[in-house]
């Protein structure tokens, strides 16, 4: 997973010998610096919110041009040397941001950053300690300059930094600088017992429909199982105890976020986490195949975080019809359980469940 860090190599400062101050309340990103000589007056981080990245200049109803983005956020005030100009401190980020791989989306400059009747200040993050109400940024600047950056990394991970500039009153100058790295919302963390999937409600589904899906907690594009999958998992394990003759294929999928060779892989090594779970509580690994279809099929859109979410699952399918056919659904509760947590047949064109795999793809 690429976070902030994004990668060493993108760890660039402005300077290389910065002075900080020891009272500052927080610190620079760890791929970008700061001026030489700004001071952190502002700072404050949230592992998940909502921010509007403008892209366009501030109209009378709002922003000509924006993007809602989700995701970790980071929100830095500098104070500026005074005998440095906006110009002059955006163009250094700029180039510091253009080097580490971002691309510009949008800039603007003193009064060409609003319309004569918009407003004078914009709120991008509610959270952001700007010392103004409501968090707003001011626009209303003789001498001020505003920019939009975004980098992609290679296995579909964004991060966009907007950084807004500007001299208060003709002397004082502040730098907020706000990062956003787009990723979905870490789910799961209230739990429902009517909702948790159980050896039983797994039963029932392999019964009713051959397969179930499991929407395991699994840290941002990474295959490594968080402790709150246990429950999840010791459920199979049981249901595998339960019926020594139950042999199971585990199929990992993803979103489209990404690359077709990377999400293919991500899927697989998800599914052989799982696996590796299984045998770990003692389930004989021959019982288990394993494979990994990327995003080749969806079972909801990839144009909204809901969807993308859905998509994100690994599939539980019984190679062994009749293993368990002396089990049927005891009462109503299992019917809801399987409603909730088994992933959805829609058939289309485009939500599928028997497109062709990848292949090449090993089982074992």
């Amino acid at each position: 997973m690429r976070t902030f860090t994004l990668q060493i190599s993108l760890l660039l400062l402005l300077t290389t010998g910065p002075t900080f101050a020891l009272d500052e309340p927080g610190q620079d990103l760890p791929f970008l610096g700061r001026y030489p000589g700004s001071i952190i007056d502002s700072y404050k981080t949230a592992h998940y919110d909502e921010v509007t990245i403008p892209l366009g200049i501030l109209g009378k109803k709002g922003f000509t041009k924006s993007e809602t983005v989700e995701g970790q956020v980071t929100y830095i005030r500098y104070k500026v040397p005074e005998d440095r100009s906006p110009l002059e401190f955006i163009r250094n980020y700029q180039q510091a941001l253009q080097r580490a791989g971002f691309h510009v989306l949008w800039q603007c400059a003193d009064h060409g950053c609003r319309t004569p009747d918009a407003d004078v200040a914009a709120t991008f993050w509610r959270g952001a300690p700007t010392r103004y109400t409501g968090g707003a940024e001011i626009f209303n600047f003789e001498n001020g300059r505003m920019l939009s950056a975004e980098h992609r990394a290679t296995d579909g991970v964004r991060t966009i930094v907007f950084i807004n500039d500007n001299t208060l009153f003709g002397h004082s100058q502040d730098a907020s600088v706000y990062a956003v790295q787009i990723k979905p919302m870490q789910s799961g963390m209230v739990s429902s017992d009517a909702g948790q999937l159980t050896s039983e409600s797994m039963a029932g589904s392999l019964i009713q429909q051959g397969h179930f899906a499991m929407h395991l907690p699994f840290d941002f594009n990474q295959a490594t199982l968080r402790p709150d999958a246990q429950s999840t998992l010791m459920a199979l394990s049981q249901l595998m105890e339960q019926h020594p003759s139950l042999r199971i294929r585990l199929e990992g999928h993803t979103d489209q976020v990404g690359s077709a060779a990377y999400n293919q892989k991500l899927s697989l090594n998800r599914a052989l986490a799982v696996k590796s779970a299984l045998t770990a509580q003692g389930i004989v690994g021959q019982r288990i195949e394993v494979t990994g279809f990327g995003a080749t099929r969806p079972i909801a859109g990839n144009d909204t975080d809901e969807g993308r979410v859905q998509n994100r699952r690994v599939e539980v399918v019984d190679l062994s019809p009749g293993a368990i056919a002396g089990l049927r659904p005891a009462n109503a509760s299992i019917t809801h359980a399987l409603a909730i947590n088994s992933a959805p047949t829609i058939r289309n064109s485009v939500y599928h469940r028997n497109a062709t795999p990848i292949t090449g793809i090993p089982a074992n």
